[in-house]
């Protein structure tokens, strides 16, 4: 039911973009609710576009259009800047998480926080950003500041670590199942449930093409980038570099 209710709501979103000729925003999506969001969009005949306020954001906004793509000043996303003093402690991303839920909105007002040394990122919609500067004091046991910040930030590298390993081809099951230290029939399988997304897109087909430079989710799993293929190895197989990401949501 509440399924149904979240794709009712997509569509009367979908159905305005279509009647007004002018975009319409969502709350920040996961990566399902993104493929919900870009099925309704064929659905009604609008354009969609995704953003999460950086390149590589897991959750994000869908915008609905039948005119003019908007522009990046008209997305309702702020960044908002977490500060703290390392010599009195760090709170993890659990702890800001918890802290900002118990302000009292929900998680789809909210999309990812980037962790960094003595600060995080925060990406919000624009009434949730100037709230949280305004009333979030503390994370865990830290205090906090928070400030609004102008543009896309200066975001730290992401977390995780760089593998090198072998596939028989650029093959999405051969590479989810190198990515996430499956078989390839478990591989298969959690493709054909509807459990991976391909450059955040829902993808079904074992065998679609992988490129280089693509990003692979596996719901509840985590997710890698494929960053270079190597070439062949003397027994025929593919050398791929994989990066796994780690410590941010």
């Amino acid at each position: 039911m509440e399924d149904e209710i979240f794709v009712k709501r997509l569509r009367e979103l979908a159905l305005r973009a279509a009647h007004r000729g002018e975009a319409v925003f969502t709350h920040f999506l996961d990566l399902a609710q993104a493929q919900a969001a870009d099925a309704v969009a064929r659905e009604a005949g609008v354009s969609i576009a995704l953003n999460g306020g950086y390149e590589e954001a897991e959750r994000r906004v869908a915008a609905f259009w039948s005119g003019a793509e908007p522009g990046e000043d008209e997305w309702p996303i702020r960044p908002v800047r977490i500060l703290w003093r390392a010599q009195f402690g760090s709170p993890g991303h659990r702890d800001i998480l918890g802290a900002l839920m118990a302000l009292g909105f929900e998680r789809e007002r909210i999309g990812d926080i980037v962790m960094d040394r003595e600060c995080a990122w925060l990406f919000a919609e624009p009434e949730m950003a100037a709230y949280i500067v305004s009333n979030l004091q503390s994370a865990g046991r830290v205090s906090v500041k928070c400030e609004l910040a102008e543009g896309v930030p200066q975001l730290p590298e992401p977390e995780g670590r760089s593998v090198r390993d072998t596939v028989p081809s650029m093959r999405l099951d051969a590479l989810v199942a190198a990515g996430f230290s499956l078989s390839r029939s478990e591989a298969a399988r959690a493709i054909a449930q509807g459990l991976v997304f391909l450059n955040q897109a829902q993808t079904l087909r074992a065998d679609a093409a992988v490129p280089e430079k693509a990003l692979i989710s596996l719901r509840g799993a985590g997710r890698f980038r494929v960053t270079a293929v190597e070439g062949e190895t003397r027994k025929g197989r593919l050398a791929v570099r994989l990066f796994l990401y780690g410590g941010k949501k």
